[in-house]
């Protein structure tokens, strides 16, 4: 009896499975066909059922075929229906650009009717340029003062016939060939002061030597100033230096105004002590100018052997009643 249920049952299955390759061959939906196909089965599950009661009342086993040893109820369950999905509609296929009429060329557009020449503007008369009143000179503004540009200076050279080297005094301050010390005042201490590192105007180099000679702060009537080496040295530090050779002392001076009268200008004269000076040479009376000027002592036939007081001035009240403000500088043994 098993093996005739299970061969009806493998018949129904093999039937279902023809009829669905068919519909597939011939491209007709399962959806439309499920529906039959629920009926057919469930009369056949009802079939089943029928048979295995009618089997009950000859005592054989309750349980169908090809189900597992499964109990069976009396109560017939039918099976859901499974919701149909929605057929996704088919996207339309562009139509080829060739059967679509083309656009009607547009018919031409009226030409604008001419306009009537419109009158030309008239051109814009520049206003006339009012002449300029002259400013008399008078008037005019003076130009700020400028300063004249410093013209480029060369130290001189001086060929000395016996091959002397130059000997500083004073070149610049603080230069490494400087000699001699500026700290030898006679006469009246207080009139005179000096500023070795003026750089207003110098002649050469950086700096110049500013001295200011005020006869009103002493009672005595003129002031000295000795460059000695070593510093104040009157003869009794030691001996000076052997310029043997040199033909002459040569310096720049000019003064703050004009006019200032120099006594003297002069080198040596140190006596009455262990060491005196060799020799001595000078030169003045000296008016100075606003403008620098180049100033000699000579020194042929001079004996240079021991110069203590290598550079030297003086200044009197009765030439400077209201006092004087010169400069000196590049103050050479050449």
């Amino acid at each position: 009896m098993d093996n005739k249920k299970t061969t009806v049952f493998l018949a129904i299955l093999l039937a279902i499975l023809i009829a669905l390759m068919f519909l597939r061959a011939h491209g007709i939906s399962l959806w439309s066909v499920k529906s039959s196909q629920n009926n057919k089965l469930q009369q056949a599950e009802v079939e089943n059922i029928e048979n295995s009661a009618a089997e009950k009342n000859t005592g054989e086993f309750d349980i169908v075929a090809g189900s597992d040893n499964t109990v069976v109820s009396d109560e017939i369950v039918p099976p859901k229906e499974e919701p149909k999905p929605k057929p996704v509609p088919e996207e339309p296929k562009p139509e080829p650009a060739e059967d679509k009429p083309k656009p009607e060329p547009a018919a031409d557009k009226p030409k604008p009717a001419p306009t009537a020449d419109k009158p030309k503007p008239e051109p814009v008369q520049k206003p006339k340029a009012v002449p300029q009143q002259e400013t008399p000179k008078a008037d005019l503004p003076k130009p700020a003062v400028q300063m004249p540009k410093k013209e480029k200076i060369t130290m001189p050279v001086f060929k000395n016939k016996s091959g002397f080297e130059p000997f500083f005094v004073y070149s610049d301050m603080g230069a490494k060939e400087n000699n001699y010390k500026p700290y030898g005042f006679t006469g009246n201490l207080q009139a005179l002061s000096i500023n070795q590192g003026y750089k207003v105007n110098p002649r050469f180099g950086k700096t110049c030597i500013k001295v200011t000679y005020d006869p009103s702060r002493g009672k005595v009537g003129w002031s000295g100033l000795y460059w000695t080496e070593p510093a104040n040295n009157w003869g009794d530090k030691g001996p000076g230096s052997n310029l043997t050779g040199a033909e002459r002392v040569s310096f720049w001076a000019r003064g703050e105004k004009g006019g200032e009268t120099i006594s003297n200008f002069l080198m040596g004269g140190i006596s009455g002590k262990q060491y005196e000076d060799s020799d001595s040479r000078a030169i003045g009376p000296i008016e100075l100018s606003e403008e620098w000027k180049q100033y000699y002592i000579n020194l042929e036939g001079a004996d240079l052997t021991n110069i203590i007081g290598g550079f030297c001035l003086t200044i009197t009240k009765d030439k400077n009643p209201d006092g004087a403000v010169f400069y000196l500088d590049h103050i050479v043994y050449e």
